[in-house]
């Protein structure tokens, strides 16, 4: 599989450059909340949101190339299995929660809920998609 091998090195600046970018987001998506306390604007949360959606597609991603590196198949497989699990419960919270928000949404004709919904929605979606790739992939 000639297209297949990578330098390792660059397999592992890539993973430590996507960590480092979603720790990034993730403290963006903390900012934006935390001035909830200074202004109740529904347009922090939405931020904050989109903030964690990034973040959260970032690390998945990150995880996903760090498993293709492991070498070891039994332990790939297990950490790949462990991965897939995570994701579909927080994928699960992320469409628990956007139904919740949607009624929300519905019930006040709000748009920034209906938006939030959206975040949360897109986010467990794609969380899902990786997973399924990871499945898929036989990681």
């Amino acid at each position: 599989m000639k297209g297949t091998s990578r330098p390792k090195s660059k397999v592992e600046s890539t993973v430590r450059f996507y960590d480092l970018l979603s720790v990034v987001f993730f403290v963006l998506a903390v900012l934006s909340l935390s001035m909830l306390t200074l202004y109740l604007i529904t347009d922090f949360i939405v931020l904050a949101l989109g903030a964690m959606d990034i973040g959260t597609v970032l690390n998945a991603v990150s995880r996903m190339i760090s498993l293709r590196n492991i070498s070891d198949a039994n332990e790939r497989q297990r950490k790949a299995a462990t991965t897939v699990k995570f994701f579909h419960i927080v994928s699960y919270a992320c469409f628990g929660i956007a139904a919740i928000v949607f009624g929300v949404a519905l019930n006040g004709l709000a748009t920034d809920f209906a938006v939030m919904g959206l975040e949360l929605t897109g986010c467990g979606t794609i969380l899902r998609a990786v997973s399924r790739d990871i499945q898929l992939e036989g990681v």
